[in-house]
């Protein structure tokens, strides 16, 4: 995408999507909608590899023990008591 301003690539690259957008509709002399899927194009090759998947924690179970303390079991299958 070597037609669009450089600034376009760093605007992507610090997040700010509107300015990035309304930089490639005055570049291009396109309608929004155009403009938004190349900013897309634009973002998909800047960022190729999908950000990594965080781990679910998964159920927690709170239960009251025998002392009256409030205890947190990550696994439901912990609270054996």
């Amino acid at each position: 995408m070597a037609e669009l301003p450089e600034i376009v690539d760093r605007y992507i690259l610090e997040g700010r999507t509107i300015l990035a957008v309304k930089t490639i509709r005055e570049a291009r002399e396109c309608p929004l909608g155009e403009a938004v899927d190349l900013y897309h194009r634009r973002y998909e090759e800047l960022h190729p590899d999908p950000p990594p998947a965080r781990r679910n924690p998964g159920p927690r179970v709170l239960r009251f023990d025998r002392n009256g303390s409030l205890v947190l079991f990550e696994d439901p299958h912990d609270d054996q008591a």
